[in-house]
């Protein structure tokens, strides 16, 4: 199951967290996620580098009395380096066949 641009995140030059994605109760199977850099909404925009890496992919589930719950895990970091910028992202993706 493809999906584009999920979520509004803010993130800092040299700043990585974690995103978790749920998806209820459906195994989606393997999935791969990305931070993909969203357009700023604000003018004039800043001009310069910005440098995403998405890591680490995993998946968690919860086995329940009522049924078992996924959730996509991926970190995303900001590659540190003086003068780059800090950006709006989404995360896109998809399953792999």
């Amino acid at each position: 199951m493809a999906f584009n641009q999920l979520g509004h995140y803010w993130i800092k030059n040299g700043e990585a967290f974690w995103i978790l994605r749920s998806v209820g109760g459906v195994d989606q199977g393997a999935q791969y996620q990305m931070a993909i850099p969203v357009p700023f909404d604000t003018f004039p925009t800043p001009s310069g580098i910005t440098q995403l890496e998405t890591s680490r992919q995993q998946i968690r589930f919860l086995y329940a009395n009522g049924g078992t719950e996924y959730t996509y895990i991926c970190l995303v970091e900001n590659t540190p380096n003086p003068g780059w910028h800090a950006t709006w992202f989404g995360l896109s993706g998809g399953g792999l066949s």
